[in-house]
């Protein structure tokens, strides 16, 4: 259940969880150590090697089905710099990732990462948080209300593996407003391990 492509405008209303989760589950790059050489400049490599870098880079980003969630991510956690070039993030260069976070985007990206940390707040102050969990079987539908988030990560993973096999479907997850909060889980991006039961 991972998010196999996600729209620019999508990704400028995401939550910085979602973000994350969907260049962590589907970006081109995979594991960001791999490509470190040819995704940020080695300070010695002369002007005309990051060139041909920045090229390779910039077409890896190209076809990446996460590519908007990656330059979001760059453009609201301060990556680049518009004095130096010294890196791509989701296809863009750092110094045009800081000219727009500057000038361009700038209350736009301070407003979505105002709401970020305001939400993160929610969470932190939320070990009492309590979430619906719901899920399809062949008898019907279950419910599970007013669970913190360690069990519904635990039973959603379980929900998930049983969707694996054929087994269950529509599993949701709804805040205490009622609001859809299943792309906040871990479970549903598939890189789930089982956490152990909070006292």
């Amino acid at each position: 259940m991972t998010l196999n492509r996600i729209s620019p405008e999508a990704a400028r209303l995401a939550r910085r969880p979602v973000l994350q989760a969907a260049v962590t589950a589907d970006a081109r790059c995979g594991d960001q150590e791999r490509y470190r050489d040819l995704l940020d400049r080695n300070r010695s490599s002369p002007p005309a090697v990051w060139a041909a870098q920045q090229a390779a880079a910039q077409m890896l980003c190209a076809g990446c089905p996460v590519r908007p969630a990656c330059e979001e991510l760059a453009l609201r956690y301060g990556e680049g710099d518009r004095s130096s070039n010294d890196l791509v993030r989701g296809g863009r260069r750092g110094q045009e990732l800081a000219i727009d976070r500057e000038i361009r985007q700038s209350g736009r990206l301070a407003a979505a990462t105002a709401a970020d940390g305001q939400r993160f707040a929610e969470l932190a102050a939320a070990g009492r948080e309590q979430y619906t969990l719901a899920y399809t079987m062949e008898p019907g539908t279950i419910t599970k209300t007013g669970l913190r988030r360690d069990l519904v990560e635990r039973i959603g993973a379980m929900a998930m593996r049983a969707a694996d096999r054929g087994e269950a479907w529509e599993i949701a997850v709804h805040d205490t407003s009622g609001a859809d909060a299943t792309d906040e889980f871990a479970f549903a991006h598939g890189d789930f391990e089982v956490p152990p039961v909070a006292a």
